[in-house]
């Protein structure tokens, strides 16, 4: 089983999902999670190695999938993934733009450069609103389709203030879109992570800087460090499992939230954007 906490349900069969940044963490989750419920996936990763993992443990488990190597950040790249999507299964039912994360601090708003500032739009802002506007035309012909955009509690947090600001407009472009569409049959969501880490330590093969293998660290340092950052804010007073994230994002991308649509859900223990 890919993931037993689907617990045998079948609410995404045959549909074809997109899923953004699947190669590790929460698209890695995502990707079972979904493959187990049936989806048919198309698996998407600027890291190719990352890519190819997910895709063969899915196909291991009899799931169908396609993949692409490409970096949605580009508004070309965003359109020919759509079409490349669109002419290999037929159709387009669930997007989940999960690339992403946080990079170069955490450190103060002004301590960021001007470079880094604008990757860290480049990398969560714009991934998020080039793939909603490719995809959009495909769901709106077709009268359906649900979207699960990935924000985060980081816009009321600190030492993060590029990536607090993308994922504060993804929240805007949920909320927005929502609206323009709600009358066409397609929904979007967000599903708003806290501290999520996966219990797989080999789980992460490249940081979020592209092709960058995570350094060698000493994991229960680090682990003290995170917790002393995030714990705080997290009244269950723990870390999230990439898993949680994952169950939540089936839920909102199935039928289970056919009336559901321009929604912020925190995934966080109890904290609350």
């Amino acid at each position: 089983m890919l993931d037993p906490r689907a617990a045998g349900a079948r609410r995404l069969a045959d549909r074809v999902a997109i899923i953004t940044g699947c190669g590790q963490g929460i698209g890695r989750a995502t990707a079972r999670r979904m493959a187990e419920e049936g989806a048919i996936l198309m698996l998407v990763d600027r890291n190719e190695q990352g890519a190819q993992r997910t895709a063969g443990e899915l196909r291991e488990h009899g799931s169908q999938v396609a993949t692409q190597v490409v970096d949605i950040s580009q508004p070309e790249a965003a359109k020919a993934l759509m079409a490349a999507t669109k002419e290999r299964f037929g159709r387009i039912d669930i997007l989940v733009n999960n690339a992403g994360g946080a990079m170069f601090g955490p450190k103060l708003g002004w301590e960021y450069s001007a470079e880094e500032l604008l990757i860290n739009v480049q990398n969560n802002f714009w991934t998020t609103m080039w793939c909603c506007w490719a995809v959009l035309p495909y769901m709106v012909e077709q009268r359906s389709g649900a979207i699960v955009n990935l924000g985060s509690n980081s816009p009321r947090g600190t030492m993060r203030l590029p990536y607090a600001a993308s994922k504060g407009g993804v929240f805007a472009i949920t909320t927005s879109l929502a609206l323009e569409t709600a009358t066409f049959g397609v929904r979007i969501n967000c599903v708003a992570p806290h501290w999520t880490m996966s219990e797989d330590p080999g789980d992460r093969l490249v940081t979020r800087l592209p092709g960058q293998a995570p350094a060698v660290v000493d994991r229960e340092a680090m682990m003290r460090r995170l917790e002393e950052q995030h714990l705080p804010n997290i009244p269950m007073r723990r870390h999230g499992l990439p898993e949680e994230q994952a169950a939540a994002i089936a839920f909102l991308a199935s039928d289970d939230a056919s009336f559901i649509t321009g929604q912020i859900l925190s995934v966080g223990g109890g904290a609350s954007v």
